[in-house]
């Protein structure tokens, strides 16, 4: 039996499309290094090709076991978490605009079904994002990550022209959600310049640190998404860095990472303690959140007390009732307060458990990932994700507020944090599902194997 011929009936046997062309190549490689060791044994070429292909075994039955092995697996775990999350964030949104409508207008009845018909649409729709992430190829994201990024750049400055001139919640929300995605970009980037040395780990610096002056000389309109992709960057480099893929000598590397990046916030709120008034490098209210970290009786901290006074007023078993007056947006910015409050301490413990093992299990099969480029995606959006979930929670409970909260995974309200979101969670759901059908070439939108193999 010729070579090609025993490859195409071994791929006949592997009903998932994608990864044939990746265990093609893997049996022709096995095949050929045999040959090439019976040929040095003194065989002939004919003959060592011959016997290297009696070894691999019956076509068919072989496919039919590799069939097995390389196929999309789902993480269900995973996927129920998810499912089981969105729901009980949906009913937590019905409970608050059942209880109280949150608008001045007389048609209460209409305003609180519209609410409700949203809470119900938007779950849907999340679950849909999350769906069509999950069945998209991820490794797309590797064919041009740089063009990715830069579009995304610009992307940043429209958020920004839309945040200054109006209108305001357009820009607002560009400039967030478009942080948010930048995430897994950055994780391709990183992949696209491993092995390239210092160069290439320059180069990765280089695309953040363009972000970064594109948004001092625009305008910095959502600091909070700003961090949230700082540290989820940091930590992919971090990783990176750790597994060699830019040279051997790491420490300077991580030094190069660190030191400014635990640097520059410092000067940074020194400056706007200090000095915001003449430099102005954020606005007047983000500034007087951190000046209010030494002053707790600040006006800045007036939702910092709020919620402290709430969570003062939890039980265990909740007290059927929701910070309506005390809290603003609880359907977006309070509803792990409101969730404390209304169902109680235990309750919402159990759910904040589910998240955090959520968490962690995500980023266990993301390190634990065979296909580099998965692992990285995957890092950075659980990175990104746990971002999110530390601030919110923190503010939630009382702690600092320096920087406004924009969402809770699973839990908040609103359409774009359940697009935003949805994505996130499928681009991890995608690369758990192809872990043993994806190869690390991606480079090329197809590999062709007959040619090659007619060769020889």
């Amino acid at each position: 039996m010729e070579l090609h011929e025993y490859l195409d009936t071994l791929a006949e046997q592997i009903r998932c499309k994608k990864a044939r062309p990746m265990i093609q190549e893997e049996i022709k490689n096995h095949i050929e290094d045999q040959a090439q060791a019976y040929r040095k044994e003194g065989m002939g070429e004919e003959k060592a090709m011959a016997k290297a292909i009696l070894e691999m075994g019956d076509p068919v039955e072989a496919g039919m076991e590799l069939d097995r092995v390389h196929r999309p697996k789902m993480q269900w775990t995973l996927v129920a978490l998810v499912v089981l999350l969105s729901i009980i964030g949906m009913i937590m949104q019905i409970v608050i605009f059942k209880t109280g409508c949150l608008s001045n207008e007389e048609n209460v009845t209409t305003i609180q079904n519209g609410f409700i018909y949203n809470s119900i649409l938007n779950t849907i729709i999340s679950f849909c994002v999350i769906g069509a992430a999950c069945i998209l190829d991820y490794t797309y994201l590797a064919k041009h990550p740089v063009a990715l990024w830069w579009l995304f750049c610009f992307l940043q400055v429209v958020g920004s022209i839309f945040y200054m001139e109006g209108p305001f919640i357009r820009g607002f929300q560009l400039n967030y959600y478009g942080f948010t995605l930048m995430v897994p970009i950055f994780a391709a980037v990183v992949f696209r310049y491993k092995n390239k040395g210092m160069a290439g780990f320059l180069k990765c610096i280089g695309l953040y640190l363009a972000l970064v002056l594109i948004k001092m000389f625009t305008q910095l309109s959502y600091i909070s998404g700003m961090l949230e992709l700082t540290i989820s960057v940091l930590v992919v480099l971090t990783v990176a860095v750790i597994r060699g893929w830019f040279g051997e000598k790491k420490a300077g590397k991580l030094a190069l990472i660190w030191i400014p990046a635990l640097g520059a916030p410092a000067l940074i709120g020194t400056v706007a303690v200090f000095f915001n008034d003449k430099i102005r490098i954020m606005a007047d209210y983000q500034a007087a959140r951190i000046q209010a970290l030494f002053h707790m009786d600040s006006w800045a901290n007036y939702q910092v007390l709020a919620a402290r006074a709430e969570m003062e007023k939890a039980t265990l078993l909740g007290t059927r009732r929701l910070p309506l007056t005390t809290l603003p947006s609880i359907q977006n910015d309070y509803i792990v307060t409101s969730m404390f409050t209304y169902f109680g301490i235990i309750f919402t413990l159990f759910v904040m458990s589910m998240i955090l093992f959520f968490i962690c299990k995500a980023f266990h099969l993301s390190i634990r990932q065979k296909n580099q480029l998965g692992s990285m995606v995957s890092i950075g959006c659980v990175m990104v994700l746990l971002g999110k979930i530390v601030v919110y929670v923190i503010s939630n409970v009382g702690g600092v507020s320096i920087f406004g909260q924009m969402s809770m995974p699973f839990l908040s309200y609103g359409l774009g944090n359940a697009v935003v979101n949805g994505v996130l969670v499928g681009l991890l759901l995608s690369v758990y599902r192809n872990t043993d059908i994806v190869s690390e070439k991606i480079s090329k939108p197809k590999y062709i194997f007959r040619l090659p193999i007619e060769k020889v």
